[in-house]
């Protein structure tokens, strides 16, 4: 793919690493892995978080929307690259963690989820006292609770939740917290509400308090608690999201012979992973499309259940299409179970001290996390809604850097764990290139009945080759001119780039043409599709030298 003709150019910040809610330097590990140096590679994913091996398995990948060579074919398996540093490289980080002399100052964390354990990491390498309260049996949040172990296993969980232990970091399980003021009097400096959304949304429809009925978050609770829900041949699933596809994955793995999801919208709407979806068609999961139940019924042993047809109308807040019923139109089906995946709500008691808004979150400063109570913050799903791993870490990074600050300190958590990247030598790349890896899977046939990872490690040879896909976009720079007065607002530019390097602008020229304009330059990956898509040629890429 790299060509001997070396460019040398000051680096940038990839598209990818953007993407990226904690800011991983993506084609820095990816370098490493590529030079068989997988030491140094886990090294720069942990200057970015705490949890590298626990983001390689679960990780919903944002960075591999933003990968330039997705512009190409396929985006480089950047999640399946961390999962392969983080199992193959050793322990060297941990040379150049520092943590910083005691200052005297304590903050409390509430919640041992991903952000929760992530601010505390943080905070008590600068220097303070952390003290997480998990109200559960044992740290993790919802990567313990609502994540299968056929996606994560539970001792790569407890192995990076033992590393956070191991810097001090007090945790205190079956510990809840009923009061965020009462921490504050008992002499906590700070305090971070990291609790998450740990309550499945009911149905809201007559019936669904019925014996059978089961909110997801529950289910897969009982389930990795180790006491299953029972459940039966038929069951239905509620919901287009990723705890439903975990729950209709767990029931085909419990024994249910058919399994079958409900989504009011399409697939083109469902917010579950790609991955996830197409991994539980495989598993013989049927999903229902435009259906959404509205009554549920006992009928004799089973529970009889009504969907109403769905159409989609305008667009809503989120910008997708509104499921509209098409009154008239509906139909019953008869199921064992009924698991509702429609959503997760925050449970805050009533004497908490921080009032949530309309929507049962907590408002914060967007900067800096702060609730408007002094020393206390908030993030997470209780500030956002249900969320991701890495974004609920994200989270984390900025409360630990906001709360350091409020404790007398810089606020700064850059770590330098990896040797510095020497002057980089890059060659021209074309668009012919090899395929992405195929990732190593359990066959579905071999899935039933148990709960073993389905994903397996890459191992260091196609680690290797998958790492010599990446295009190095840091080190990649475009010049990108768009002719405002030969536009013809044809946008093709901007249908054939998946970069979001093009938008349509707010000007009009002189042939009364609203012209397009060049919004991202950066993100140029030099692939030329634009050029040639333009009828016009009224765009011009160079490389900067």
């Amino acid at each position: 793919m790299h060509s001997d003709t070396c460019l040398r150019i000051a680096r940038k910040q990839a598209a990818c690493q953007r993407a990226c809610p904690a800011g991983i330097d993506v084609p820095r590990y990816i370098r490493a892995i590529a030079a068989g140096r997988f030491d140094e590679s886990l090294s720069v994913i942990r200057e970015a978080i705490p949890f590298p091996s626990i983001c390689g398995y679960a990780c919903f990948a944002p960075c591999e929307v933003g990968c330039g060579k997705g512009q190409f074919d396929q985006s480089v398996a950047i999640r399946a690259l961390k999962r392969a540093a983080a199992e193959k490289g050793g322990e060297s980080w941990k040379n150049n963690l520092n943590k910083k002399p005691a200052t005297g100052k304590k903050a409390a964390i509430i919640g041992a989820g991903p952000g929760g354990l992530t601010a505390a990491y943080y905070l008590a390498l600068k220097g303070h006292g952390a003290t997480v309260f998990e109200g559960r049996s044992e740290a993790g949040g919802m990567m313990r609770w609502a994540i299968p172990e056929y996606r994560l296993p539970r001792e790569i969980l407890s192995a990076e939740i033992d590393e956070i232990r191991n810097l001090g970091v007090d945790i205190k399980t079956g510990t809840p917290v009923g009061s965020v003021l009462e921490l504050k009097q008992s002499g906590y400096h700070a305090v971070y509400i990291a609790c998450g959304a740990q309550k499945s949304a009911p149905l809201g429809i007559p019936g669904d308090g019925l014996e059978g009925v089961i909110g997801a978050i529950d289910f897969l609770g009982a389930l990795n608690s180790g006491k299953p829900f029972p459940v039966g041949k038929r069951v239905a699933v509620i919901g287009g999201g990723n705890a439903a596809i975990d729950a209709a994955r767990s029931a085909v793995r419990l024994g249910a012979r058919e399994v079958k999801m409900f989504y009011r919208r399409t697939r083109n709407e469902m917010p579950a992973y790609p991955d996830e979806i197409d991994a539980a068609l495989e598993e013989g999961v049927k999903i229902e499309f435009l259906a959404a139940p509205s009554m549920i019924e006992k009928q004799d042993r089973g529970l009889k259940v009504t969907f109403d047809c769905m159409e989609l109308g305008a667009p809503d807040k989120s910008g997708r299409p509104r499921p509209v019923c098409k009154f008239g139109f509906n139909y019953s089906e008869i199921f064992d179970n009924v698991i509702a995946a429609i959503g997760q709500n925050v449970v805050l008691g009533s004497g908490f001290g921080i009032s949530p808004d309309s929507k049962g979150l907590i408002g914060v400063d967007g900067s800096t996390l702060s609730t408007g109570v002094d020393g206390i913050f908030a993030g997470g799903d209780v500030v956002k809604g249900p969320a991701s791993i890495i974004e609920a870490i994200a989270h984390g990074k900025l409360a630990a850097s906001s709360i350091d600050r409020f404790l007398g300190g810089d606020g700064n958590l850059l770590l330098s764990l990896a040797p510095e990247e020497n002057e980089v030598s890059i060659g021209f790349y074309t668009e012919a290139s090899a395929a992405r890896v195929e990732i190593p899977c359990l066959p579905a046939g071999a899935r039933t009945g148990n709960f073993e990872v389905v994903e397996k490690t890459l191992n260091g040879y196609l680690a290797r080759k998958e790492s010599d896909r990446c295009l190095w976009c840091d080190y990649r720079q475009f010049n990108v001119e768009l002719d405002f007065e030969g536009c013809k607002e044809c946008g093709y530019c901007m249908k054939v780039c998946k970069m979001g390097v093009f938008s349509q602008g707010p000007r009009f020229n002189a042939k009364g043409y609203r012209s397009f304009e060049v919004k991202n330059p950066r993100n140029c990956v030099g692939c030329m599709k634009c050029f040639y898509n333009c009828p016009d040629f009224c765009i011009e890429i160079k490389g900067v030298e």
